[in-house]
């Protein structure tokens, strides 16, 4: 038996029930989180504590996962495979028995942390051996059409169990429950998994510990600012203030220490590259319209009156979408296509989303009307997330990688999602004072006083909340058009304009010097032009 093995099971055990037991696995990973957005409500209700209070403890569970990458492969070359699965699920269920027991959501954070930064080490052991099982030829976009639905598939049903399980039982019952799975995972691990090494054993040094401190502190006072931002007035409080200080110092710092070490925890060079620059630009406008379920979330509970559950079962529409949308993805991976036109489908599908919304701002709206705009949703969300990532990381090595996809990581679900989260919730509240304004005008105490009226201060409120998510909508509408644009007319990777490019050059031959001349066919002979 050779001394390292790169695969996760022992060799007795039948390939069939290796990649049975790889589903498994992989479907426990991808599946449990700290805070699920869809159970919050059960945790403010039962705690007392406020939403902001675990907003922060689902960001915070974002920024472990962007801690964990850049130190996967040196956890992976010092621990044996075994040792690393066992201790992330066993550390996951004490941590979600230390959820389930308590009230406090500073405890609360700080365990959606660690579970994040454990659950992404043990996900990486998982995801390699996939890459190999989905892409055998290296066709990295086919794995991603394959992983990014799967992932997304599951994180929507689970969210969907887990606000089930909390409304119908508890939700410190739902925390319990997915600590017994982590063990019950963990116990396969042990009878499975051999207990060999992935490579030659290299011990944990050159770590920039200082690094990832000021990366967590920086992002921890950003997410603070994005959770309580709207709850205490934004730049009117003091606490806010302080914080955009504290992360504006802190995220220096950081940089500064990342670009003069030698060692430093993220190196900063994949940054330079046009295609991850323009991939996070994209990733950008992604969020905008991730930002957009704030104001779906108000329409299907504030003016639908939507209860919790409800409201967590409109995700689940989004399969059909997300399942078009991966096939369509593999298809235009396998077919080597330019990436243009399939980044064109995603955003514009995304854009019918909200479309279909905006038209759609009545109180009227069925349950069986979501179909459609959810539809759309997914198509976008599943083809969006595969080939922006695909975008982003192409032509990078694994060093550069795995250095820039932590603060990415960090970037696509935390910092443009809270952005526009805390952007449409501000702007949804001015722009129903605004509307109630509106109303008003046609309203005086005579009118409210005298009976027969038939004046309803609710129907007023609701048609304020309505009129002011559809001026948001239209926003949207509006800035997703010049992203279609932007999408048309970016090159991705590709020269714009060859032909005029190819005329400019031979022009520039009848002036040139010998010496230039040479210099140029030298360039063109080794592709650097």
């Amino acid at each position: 038996m050779s001394q390292y093995n790169q695969g996760l099971f022992h060799s007795w055990v039948p390939k069939p029930i290796m990649l049975l037991l790889i589903m498994v696995i992989s479907i426990v990973l991808f599946g449990v989180t700290a805070v699920y957005t869809s159970n919050i409500p059960f945790l403010v209700g039962a705690t007392g504590a406020l939403t902001e209070d675990y907003m922060w403890a689902y960001y915070a569970g974002v920024i472990g996962m962007g801690l964990a990458m850049p130190l996967v492969i040196r956890l992976k070359a010092r621990f044996r495979t075994k040792e690393i699965m066992v201790t992330t699920l066993t550390g996951m269920a004490f941590l979600f028995v230390v959820m389930g027991n308590t009230d406090q959501p500073e405890i609360i954070i700080g365990a959606s942390f660690l579970i994040s930064f454990l659950r992404m080490v043990g996900m990486m052991e998982v995801i390699l051996p996939l890459m190999f099982i989905l892409s055998a030829d290296g066709n990295r976009g086919r794995f991603y059409a394959v992983f990014y639905t799967v992932v997304l598939g599951i994180t929507q049903v689970s969210s969907y169990y887990v606000a089930s399980l909390s409304m119908e039982y508890s939700w410190q019952y739902a925390y319990l429950l997915i600590a017994a799975v982590c063990l019950a995972t963990a116990l396969i691990c042990v009878v499975f998994q051999h207990n060999q090494r992935f490579m030659k054993k290299v011990p944990l040094h050159y770590i920039d510990w200082l690094g990832m401190l000021l990366f967590v502190i920086s992002f921890m006072f950003l997410g603070y600012i994005f959770s309580f931002g709207k709850q205490q007035a934004w730049f009117a409080s003091d606490k806010i203030k302080w914080a955009t200080v504290a992360f504006s110092v802190t995220f220096l710092l950081f940089i500064l220490r990342m670009q003069i070490i030698k060692r430093p925890f993220i190196s900063l060079k994949a940054f330079s590259k046009s295609n991850v620059r323009h991939g996070m630009l994209m990733l950008l406008f992604l969020g905008m319209y991730l930002g957009t379920t704030t104001l779906q979330n108000i329409f299907a509970v504030g003016v639908l009156g939507y209860n919790h559950l409800s409201n967590a079962s409109l995700n689940l529409m989004i399969f059909p979408g997300l399942l078009i949308g991966a096939v369509v993805s593999a298809k235009w991976f396998n077919q080597s296509m330019h990436i243009r036109m399939l980044m064109f489908t995603g955003f514009a599908a995304y854009l019918m989303y909200v479309i279909v919304m905006y038209f759609s701002m009545v109180p009227e709206f069925n349950y069986a009307s979501w179909l459609l705009p959810m539809f759309f949703k997914g198509y976008g969300m599943g083809v969006l997330f595969i080939v922006i990532w695909y975008y982003t990381f192409d032509k990078l090595g694994m060093t550069e990688l795995l250095s820039a996809i932590g603060i990415i990581v960090v970037w696509r679900t935390f910092i443009t999602v809270g952005i526009f989260s805390a952007l449409f919730s501000w702007m949804q509240y001015q722009l129903q004072l605004q509307s109630l304004g509106n109303l008003a005008v046609y309203l005086d105490d005579v009118t409210l006083l005298s009976p027969g009226s038939g004046v309803n201060l609710r129907s007023i409120q609701i048609n304020a909340v309505l009129a002011a998510n559809k001026t948001l909508y239209g926003y949207i509408i509006l800035a997703g058009m010049g992203v279609l644009v932007y999408v048309l007319f970016h090159h991705f990777g590709k020269i714009r304009y060859r032909l005029l490019r190819i005329r400019i050059d031979r022009a520039g031959k009848l002036w040139m010097s010998r010496k230039n001349r040479r210099r140029m066919q030298k360039e063109l002979e080794t592709g650097e032009i």
